[in-house]
C-alpha cells in the first residue's frame, strides 16, 4: 500500500456553478510531541478553528490507536451522521499507528467525510514516521508540542505565547516571570493569561510581573526570614510551605532569598557595632529605619557567632544561584527543585545548634 497518497475525492458544487468539480480537502491537524499542557492547547485551537469553520460546537470523539478495536470505532467514527453534524475526530497514540487503521485515515482523505475534523496526536519519536509523512502530503497543519528546554527556549515560547494573545512583554518582565514561577509550563501559561488580562494596554514590564507575582511573596518571606533568623526551624519550614501554597508556588524564588539576605544583612551590621552605641547611633551607622527592628536585629545577633553568620552568607549566596538557574546560560531549575533547596537552607540554617 502507498501511503503518501494524496486526497483523490471531489465534491459537486452548488446549483449555479456550471457543473465544475471542486477539490474537497479534509482538516488535518497533527500534533506531535507530549507536553500535555500544549497538547491540550493545540486540541482546543483544533477545536476552535472547525466550530469556526463549520458554525457549531463540534462533537468530540478520540480514538486511541493503541486500542484493539481501533479501526472499527475510528471507521465508525470517521461515518456520515444523520444531519452531518460537526464532528472533531482525534486519533491518539499515532506512534501505534499500524497499515489497517491508516487504511481508514486514507479513506477519509480520499472522500472527506461532510463536516468533520481531523486531529492526529503522536507522542513523538520515530515510531509510525511513514503515517506522519502522509499525512504532511495530506496538507495537515503541524503543531509541535515538544517538551520545552529550560531556560533560553522557554522564555523564547513565553514571547511567543505574549504575541499570540496580540500583546508583547519586555524580555527582563519574561526573565523575572519564569524566575518567579520556574519550569512548570502550565503555570507560566496561566500567568500570561493574567498578566494580558489584568495590565490592559502597553508591553507588560518587569514591574507588572512583581505586581502579580513577586508582591505577595515578598511579604511572607519576611514571615520565613524573621523565623530563620530567630533560630525557629519549624516555623522557617512551615511558613517556607505556606508561603508556596498561598503564592500558587509562584513566589519560590528571589523574593525569598531577598528577604533572608536583608535579615542577615542587619545581623551583621549590628554584630559589628559597640554595646554602648545608642539606638539613634546604631540606626545611623547600620541604615536601619525602625528603632523595633533595630532590636530585633540585636536580640538575634546574641543568639549568632560571626563564624556561624560567614557560613549562612556563603550558604545564601548558593541558594540565590540555585534558585536563579545556576552558573551556566540557559541554566535553570524547576519549582520544586528551588523549594527543595529553600526547605534545605532554611532548615539547616536555624538549626546549627552551635550558632
Amino acid at each position: 500500500m502507498d501511503v503518501g497518497k494524496r486526497w483523490r475525492g471531489v465534491r459537486r458544487p452548488a446549483d449555479g456553478a456550471h457543473g465544475m468539480l471542486t477539490r474537497v480537502s479534509l482538516p488535518i491537524t497533527l500534533i506531535t510531541g507530549s507536553e500535555e499542557v500544549l497538547v491540550k492547547q493545540a486540541l482546543e485551537e483544533a477545536r476552535s478553528e472547525a466550530r469556526e469553520r463549520d458554525g457549531a460546537d463540534p462533537d468530540r470523539r478520540t480514538v486511541s490507536a493503541a486500542d484493539d478495536a481501533a479501526v472499527p470505532a475510528l471507521a465508525e467514527a470517521l461515518g456520515p451522521t444523520l444531519f452531518d453534524e460537526p464532528a472533531l475526530i482525534i486519533v491518539s497514540d499515532a506512534d501505534q499507528i499500524d497499515d489497517a487503521l491508516w487504511r481508514v485515515i486514507d479513506t477519509a482523505i480520499a472522500d472527506p467525510p461532510p463536516g468533520v475534523s481531523l486531529v492526529v496526536a503522536h507522542p513523538g519519536g520515530v515510531k509510525g514516521k511513514k503515517y506522519l509523512t502522509a499525512l504532511r502530503a495530506a496538507g495537515a497543519r503541524e503543531v509541535s508540542c515538544a517538551a520545552l528546554k529550560k531556560g533560553r527556549q522557554t522564555e523564547d515560547f513565553l514571547a511567543a505565547e505574549m504575541r499570540r494573545r496580540g500583546r508583547k512583554a519586555t524580555s527582563g518582565a519574561l526573565h523575572a516571570l519564569y524566575e518567579a514561577i520556574g519550569h512548570d509550563v502550565a503555570l507560566l501559561i496561566g500567568a500570561i493569561t493574567q498578566l494580558c488580562s489584568d495590565v490592559e494596554s502597553g508591553p507588560i514590564d518587569e514591574e507588572a510581573v512583581a505586581r502579580y507575582f513577586v508582591g505577595v511573596a515578598d511579604m511572607q518571606g519576611y514571615r520565613v526570614s524573621d523565623s530563620v533568623w530567630d533560630r525557629r526551624p519549624v516555623d522557617a519550614l512551615r511558613d517556607l510551605r505556606w508561603m508556596a501554597e498561598a503564592s500558587g508556588r509562584a513566589g519560590v524564588g528571589p523574593a525569598v532569598t531577598a528577604m533572608l539576605g536583608s535579615g542577615l544583612r542587619s545581623l551583621v551590621r549590628v554584630q559589628g557595632l559597640p554595646p554602648t552605641m545608642s539606638d539613634a547611633e546604631a540606626m545611623q551607622e547600620t541604615g536601619i529605619r525602625f528603632d523595633w527592628q533595630l532590636r530585633n536585629a540585636r536580640t538575634r545577633a546574641k543568639r549568632w557567632r560571626a563564624d556561624r553568620l560567614a557560613v549562612a552568607v556563603v550558604g545564601l549566596a548558593d541558594l540565590d544561584v540555585a534558585v536563579k538557574g545556576g552558573l551556566r546560560e540557559g541554566e535553570s531549575r524547576d519549582v520544586d527543585q528551588k523549594l527543595h533547596d529553600m526547605e534545605t537552607y532554611v532548615v539547616t540554617t536555624a538549626s546549627r545548634s552551635d550558632a
